[in-house]
């Protein structure tokens, strides 16, 4: 069985997050491994003066606790009986242990990145979901493609673990990428899906028409950004702009 490690954290979507499950279950069979992130980062912000105070630790101790039950009883209210895995000051080394035995991560993240999920970027080496704004879908799915070899990559780990006839269509967006052939179209071919090949151009395009193209997919996948020529070309940011404009679930492979 497929086995999909889930990160929680406090002031998480819990109903974007079980939805989001129960559509890789329902669809694919993926079992969940659940991970609450105990990380101050990640708490409500507490006032400086009472930071300092004695009462600060205790407190923030709370708000995790509130935040854990509730993540508790949303694995129960959904019917997931699995036990939620607590960790405190989670480093992405701690997430690369736990994935040993995953064949994936998925997480929840807002556009204003932080460090701990910009780090994971840099050393996962499993695909990661990054879920944002509405539940995973499989419905209508587009891919960046520069034709290189990280999106040829994240393509074909997709296709393995999403092997599925429901999967027939999706769309291949490119940015001044309009080459004569399209290889990634051939390795779709070869897999039973049909790609539909739009480029997009600065002569004609802004970069914001190419955003609200992807974030009206129900799931977009990139190429890995840490080294992406591709990404560092058209946001001069190694691809970190399209995580912060495009509000859609994203697969990095």
């Amino acid at each position: 069985m497929k086995k999909v490690l889930v990160l929680f954290k406090n002031n998480a979507d819990l109903d974007l997050i079980m939805k989001s499950y129960l559509c890789l279950k329902k669809n694919f069979g993926f079992d969940i491994v659940p991970l609450y992130v105990r990380d101050i980062t990640y708490r409500t912000p507490i006032r400086e003066t009472l930071v300092n105070s004695g009462s600060a630790t205790e407190l923030l101790n709370e708000i995790e606790d509130e935040s854990i039950l509730k993540v508790k009883k949303a694995l129960q209210a959904y019917n997931i009986n699995k036990e939620l895995l607590i960790q405190s000051e989670v480093s992405a080394e701690t997430i690369k242990t736990l994935l040993k035995t995953a064949d994936l991560i998925m997480l929840e993240e807002g556009l204003s990145l932080n460090e701990l999920f910009l780090e994971l970027l840099k050393i996962l080496y499993r695909p990661i979901i990054i879920l944002r704004n509405k539940p995973l879908s499989f419905d209508n799915i587009s891919i960046v493609s520069n034709d290189g070899v990280k999106i040829n990559k994240s393509v074909y780990n997709f296709i393995n673990l999403f092997t599925s006839s429901t999967i027939e269509n999706v769309h291949v967006l490119t940015w001044n990428c309009d080459y004569e052939k399209h290889y990634l179209l051939e390795l779709l071919k070869n897999k039973g899906i049909n790609g539909e090949l739009i480029n997009f151009n600065s002569k004609d395009d802004t970069i914001k028409n190419f955003y609200f193209a992807l974030g009206k997919s129900s799931l977009v996948i990139m190429g890995n950004l840490s080294r992406s020529f591709f990404f560092e070309k058209i946001t001069n940011r190694t691809g970190l702009n399209i995580l912060e404009n495009v509000n859609t679930p994203i697969f990095i492979g």
